[in-house]
């Protein structure tokens, strides 16, 4: 398969010579070993694919010629989905971020929650939102993905309902949901969904959601939803929920 590759420019042309970042250059020289003449699939800013030809090396950057666009099928999922996450310990979030952007997820929120195992405090926080986001870039790189899912800075609860009034459609993966017996709910959310509406998900760390939390989030409008009559791990359910969410508008009828 074409190598893939982000290009920090809004809008590109046919015949433009255009250059790899230095990170990007590295991978593609070094580790993909690529030669003048190499074609290579990049896509600008605003999620449009073209492949492009390796046609100079200088000072170890690479510089593209653009030779045509990539009239690729959609690949995107046809509504905009937005995963808050607790936080969770080792490398679950990492993990959760590469999966998710790999099922179509627009944006990752690391959500500050009472039952988080590990807290993001200081300097550690800038560190983490920025490896989760280099994460995210390669994981739609490696899926061809034509947009990179934005990392939001670390925000509480609070914070998160504070802006989300601007989704169409605000959920939450609560466990207590399934032992009422309700596993309807999210394929009835699935059936009304429309295409381009903004979806937000919320789920828990290992120790999940606390009630007064999910409370919190009932009143400000946002539906609990099971994930099924099984009891996930942290890193599986925003996975189970995407790949629900791609089944029943993609690829078969809920």
């Amino acid at each position: 398969m074409v190598q893939q590759y982000f290009i920090d420019k809004l809008e590109v042309t046919l015949k433009e010579r255009v250059p790899l970042s230095e990170l990007d250059s590295h991978h593609f020289l070094n580790v993909m070993r690529a030669k003048i003449g190499t074609e290579i699939k990049v896509v600008d800013r605003k999620g449009f694919a073209y492949v492009a030809q390796l046609v100079e090396i200088n000072e170890q950057i690479a510089l593209l010629e653009i030779v045509r666009s990539d009239e690729t099928i959609s690949i995107e999922l046809p509504v905009n989905v937005t995963i808050a996450c607790g936080l969770s310990k080792n490398d679950k979030v990492d993990t959760i971020v590469q999966k998710a952007t790999e099922c179509g997820m627009n944006e990752f929120i690391p959500l500050a929650l009472k039952r988080d195992v590990v807290k993001w405090t200081g300097n550690k926080v800038k560190a983490k939102v920025d490896r989760l986001a280099k994460i995210s870039k390669a994981a739609a790189e490696q899926s061809h993905r034509l947009v990179v899912p934005e990392v939001s800075d670390l925000q509480t609860l609070d914070q998160l309902i504070k802006t989300a009034d601007s989704f169409d459609v605000k959920l939450i993966a609560y466990e207590e949901t399934a032992k009422e017996g309700l596993h309807s709910q999210l394929a009835e959310v699935f059936r009304q969904l429309e295409p381009s509406q903004k979806v937000l998900m919320v789920f828990g760390s290992e120790g999940g959601l606390e009630s007064k939390e999910v409370e919190k989030l009932e009143a400000a409008g946002f539906l609990a939803c099971s994930l099924g009559p099984r009891i996930l791990r942290a890193e599986t359910a925003p996975i189970y929920f995407l790949s629900a969410l791609s089944f029943a508008l993609e690829l078969g009828k809920v």
